[in-house]
């Protein structure tokens, strides 16, 4: 649902004038208080022929974004937040025995750190455009609006993910004298699962979670009543969903290559993802072409202040 400021429920033939869009008070301002009305799909055509109108409904389209990233992102269960202030450098502590990982800058190869105290790492920016022709917005029977949010969240997260499992890849193979690659010939099974949790364990560490594609998750729903309890078993045929073993958590992304199961320990003893934009919306409208647009974009770095905390298992069969 679109919310402009400055309208009021009640108007005559549910519409508005162009005029009040642009003259109303607050109309420019993307974090201005809109829940007290609500405009249907004709005053959303009305208010995107106005550069007022347009911002108000980018500033609209925002704050759904900004709420399920925060929900939905995988990498960002792994990983504690930091918010950056403006001008603030993105600097943490880290164990001198231990080496660190972080994204480099784009194109340059990702940079490990062995010795010193703390580590910086960089931070990048994620560009994610959605367009919609103004033609389709009469057309379509849902709302095109929420469907362009969507892709521009599902862009965002894609190459956050991305990154984050490239990141898992590099610190792995780095760290292989503490931390050697688990692998198994039965698939995903708990012999598999254990050795890999052990791995993080022998550093005295909490295993957080596991993360996996679901092609290796579907090995676990096979498990038969010798492996799981009855209560269990049901469970899993009743909702299809095994959420823990062993009190650590299996997450599931489809960005995870086949036959890899990444073991991490708790986020506050893996690493940091600096945020110095949060997500925002860009204008980016291509009139020649009949299409308003907008730009997902923000600014975060990605860092494994602790590399032990990371471990890596493949499998066959």
């Amino acid at each position: 649902m679109i919310i402009i400021p400055g309208t009021k429920k009640g108007n005559p033939g549910g519409g508005f004038a162009l005029d009040k869009v642009a003259n109303s008070p607050g109309i420019n301002d993307p974090v201005r208080t809109y829940q007290n009305s609500t405009v249907n799909d004709d005053q959303i055509w009305e208010a995107l022929t106005t550069e007022a109108g347009r911002q108000a409904v980018g500033a609209q389209m925002a704050v759904p974004i900004r709420t399920e990233l925060d929900y939905v992102g995988v990498q960002r269960k792994f990983l504690e937040i930091d918010v950056l202030a403006q001008g603030q450098i993105a600097r943490y502590d880290k164990d001198i025995s231990v080496p660190s990982y972080v994204v480099a800058k784009r194109g340059k190869v990702r940079e490990w750190i062995v010795e010193g105290e703390y580590v910086e790492p960089n931070t990048w920016e994620i560009f994610s455009p959605a367009s919609i022709r103004l033609s389709q917005i009469q057309q379509r029977r849902f709302n095109i609006l929420d469907r362009a949010q969507e892709k521009i969240r599902i862009q965002t997260q894609i190459q956050e993910d991305d990154q984050f499992l490239s990141l898992l890849n590099t610190a792995s193979a780095g760290n292989l004298v503490n931390n050697p690659n688990t692998s198994g010939t039965s698939g995903c099974d708990k012999n598999f699962l254990n050795d890999l949790s052990s791995v993080i364990m022998d550093h005295d560490l909490p295993c957080y979670g596991f993360l996996m594609r679901f092609s290796s998750y579907k090995d676990i729903r096979s498990w038969s009543t010798t492996e799981l309890d009855p209560v269990t078993m049901r469970e899993i045929l009743q909702t299809g969903l095994y959420g823990s073993i062993w009190g650590i958590d299996i997450i599931v992304s489809r960005r995870v290559p086949s036959g890899t199961v990444y073991g991490l320990a708790e986020p506050r003893f893996v690493g940091v993802m600096p945020i110095r934009t949060e997500m925002i919306l860009m204008p980016n409208d291509k009139p020649e072409e009949a299409l308003i647009g907008y730009i997902g974009y923000e600014e975060i770095g990605q860092t494994i202040v602790n590399a032990n905390g990371v471990a890596k298992g493949t499998f066959t069969g």
